[in-house]
């Protein structure tokens, strides 16, 4: 079966660049790195990445590839079995394939229904497809790097194998980076490494196939490490990740010409950091440290981001008598964004990393081309409004959704530097950050 064909190249292509709009545009701001290392179309490829945010990882890559590209990626089976009519097929269309395995609740049958997804992989691969693979498995939400699988390796020398060892294959290592998992708007970096060519150890893979896929392996891993925040150190990573996103993260990149604002820059120095913090081997001190400010500011109910972005009185109320005079266009900014952005709600209780995956995805396959039509119609039953009421939506729709986000986040923003201004204890908190601060720059 045809590319083409599979996929109906018009109507995937269209909904590609709908969904690449609203996730480049509205849900994050995406900074993509190397995509001249993308092997050419045609060429046999695989994509492995790290694994971090849920769907939203695969999502990012697909979309950072040329248009013309329909790539496949193995997903979790147990995302098929959503209660959501059509949703199997659906998913086939993008271009998902189930990957069975026990752990997901396959049982011991896992392997002999994975049979069907090789089988529709190694056809599409080898007639030039990409395919992406997170051979991590699960995703986590730590900036730390997981053992890999060898199962992706496996995949790419069998296919290898099927074209007689005739052909080129690539592994492509990529990497992702969040600047926040969980915010709207938040950073996002997809960084596309140097291929890795198989046919070097196509002659070892065929007396020794363990060993080509574990060098292949080890190659793939050393350029997804140079590409990510990997935070080895797990027992001390809660208050390593406080730091580095603390007022003393932020000096630290500016101390080394770095802009903390733009995220290739923040990833860069948090990199050096936590490198510098475990060559430095800190004692106990530090970490205890660390944590008296960090546990003071839970108790205190506030972040240190709202500490260090504290602003003054004036422009404190300013911002109040703004947002009052922006009431009335807020309030009706929230139909229908305020269902879209709190749809994740009721499905986030047991992992936390579905949240923008379940807030994004729902809202743009489902919940905005529902309440577009449905708003088309009633404004047409109502007035006889029908052309007008679907130009007036298409305007508005994505400005009402942009200003519906920015001003609730003005909003909290503004209120959590009220409590800073009027907490005395705070202010208190402000002089032993400083002094915490000023220690550990002894200590690096």
């Amino acid at each position: 079966m045809s590319q083409k064909k599979f996929f109906g190249s018009k109507g995937y292509q269209l909904f590609k660049h709908y969904v690449r709009f609203l996730n480049e545009h509205l849900m994050f701001r995406m900074i993509y790195e190397g995509k001249e290392n993308i092997p050419p179309m045609g060429e046999m490829c695989i994509l492995a990445s790290n694994h971090q945010n849920c769907a939203n990882d695969p999502l990012n890559l697909l979309l950072g590839l040329e248009n013309e590209t329909h790539p496949y990626v193995l997903a979790r089976s147990d995302a098929f079995e959503l209660p959501v009519p059509g949703i199997r097929p659906f998913f086939y269309w993008l271009g998902m394939l189930p990957a069975f395995r026990a752990e997901f609740g396959n049982g011991p049958e896992a392997a002999a229904k994975n049979e069907e997804t090789m089988r529709i992989v190694y056809d599409k691969v080898l007639d030039g497809n990409r395919l992406i693979i997170y051979p991590a498995g699960i995703h986590h939400d730590k900036h730390w790097f997981d053992e890999f699988t060898s199962g992706y390796t496996h995949m790419a020398f069998t296919a290898a194998k099927m074209a007689d060892f005739k052909k080129e294959f690539y592994i492509l290592p990529c990497a992702n980076h969040y600047e926040d998992y969980y915010e709207v708007g938040a950073q996002v970096i997809i960084r596309y490494g140097k291929p890795v060519p198989l046919s070097p150890f196509y002659e070892m893979y065929q007396t020794k196939p363990r060993t080509a896929q574990r060098e292949v392996n080890k190659l793939v891993r050393a350029q997804i490490e140079d590409m990510i925040l990997d935070v080895r150190d797990l027992e001390h990573y809660d208050q390593i990740d406080w730091l580095r996103d603390s007022a003393f993260g932020i000096d630290h990149c500016r101390a080394m010409g770095l802009n903390p604002a733009w995220l290739p820059d923040k990833l860069e120095s948090d990199r050096k950091l936590v490198a510098t913090i475990a060559e430095r081997g800190w004692t106990d001190a530090e970490w205890n440290a660390i944590d008296a400010v960090r546990q003071k500011e839970a108790r205190l109910g506030i972040a240190e981001r709202d500490i260090m972005n504290r602003k003054g009185w004036g422009v404190t109320l300013l911002s109040l008598l703004a947002q009052l005079l922006l009431l009335p266009l807020w309030l009706v900014s929230l139909y229908p964004n305020i269902i879209h952005y709190n749809i994740h709600r009721p499905f986030v209780k047991k992992d936390r990393l579905f949240t923008n995956s379940v807030r994004f995805i729902v809202p743009t396959v489902f919940g905005i081309p529902l309440f577009f039509i449905g708003t088309v119609l009633v404004c047409g039953l109502a007035w006889g409004w029908w052309w007008q009421s679907a130009v007036w939506m298409l305007l508005a729709s994505f400005p009402l959704a942009w200003f519906a986000l920015h001003e609730w986040q003005w909003m909290k923003k503004t209120w959590r530097n009220l409590r800073v201004l009027r907490s005395e204890k705070i202010k208190e908190l402000w002089s032993e950050r400083e002094q915490l601060f000023a220690y550990l720059k002894t200590k690096i």
